[in-house]
């Protein structure tokens, strides 16, 4: 797949783990950021000079590239990393992020671009009615998906067990909750639950969590955006390890 932009091409360059196959940039990207050619011949990419009209025809005239395109792989792993998480964050304060079919693809980029913000150690999605990985996202996220990894999961509730198992406690936003969510004191391990703006948390991942909370807002509007909702409940998590 192709993505685009400044800060998501290079950051996916560095990112040892991601695939790259090919750059394309127009020669005033490389004018602008001569150092690109170098980030991509330590990697063995193989690079393209050529121009916009060219680059509007492969990604589509609408797309914000700023000059430069990059060929990759899926960064997204599969549920057998959830036990790499678990076990590289053991003895130290730990955040996990879990959206539960979030399907709007610049809410999921949002989101993973506030959880690099705040240090959450993975974001968890599922697997049925979440996007895939795809251009919107990775230039939304503005590189912060190949700054923490996204893990794929087919059953969340099992999934929520496992991280419970292993010493997290699970927090839900629920707009039905009693609890609020700036009077709660985090356990160091902490996995945050968020729900699609349509239908928020299903049932029986709500029943998985250690606690629901809500973030108070006034009367005039029925609800957060749910990238706004994760920006507000992960600054609360960061700003408690500090």
């Amino acid at each position: 797949m192709w993505i685009y932009g400044k800060h998501t091409c290079i950051t996916a360059i560095q990112n040892l783990d991601r695939t790259c196959y090919e750059l394309i940039i127009t020669e005033n990207f490389l004018q602008k950021n001569s150092e690109i050619t170098q980030y991509a011949s330590k990697r063995n990419i193989k690079l393209k000079i050529t121009d916009n009209n060219t680059l509007n025809t492969i990604l589509g005239s609408n797309a914000n590239h700023q000059g430069i395109a990059l060929k990759v792989d899926s960064i997204i792993k599969d549920r057998t990393d959830i036990h790499n998480i678990i076990s590289r964050t053991n003895n130290k304060n730990s955040t996990i992020l879990i959206l539960d079919q979030v399907t709007d693809v610049y809410n999921v980029g949002s989101i993973i671009r506030s959880s690099a913000c705040f240090n959450v150690d993975a974001v968890i999605i599922s697997y049925h009615n979440s996007p895939s990985e795809n251009c919107i996202i990775a230039k939304t996220s503005s590189g912060a998906m190949d700054l923490i990894p996204i893990i794929q999961v087919t059953n969340l509730v099992q999934t929520i067990q496992i991280l419970k198992k292993s010493g997290y406690w699970c927090y839900g936003l629920d707009l039905q909750a009693k609890q609020l969510l700036h009077q709660v004191n985090f356990y160091n391990k902490k996995a945050i639950v968020l729900g699609s703006e349509e239908k928020g948390i299903r049932k029986l991942v709500k029943e998985s969590c250690d606690f629901l909370l809500k973030i108070p807002i006034s009367q005039k509007i029925n609800s957060l955006n749910v990238s706004n909702a994760a920006a507000i409940a992960l600054y609360y998590t960061y700003h408690q390890n500090l």
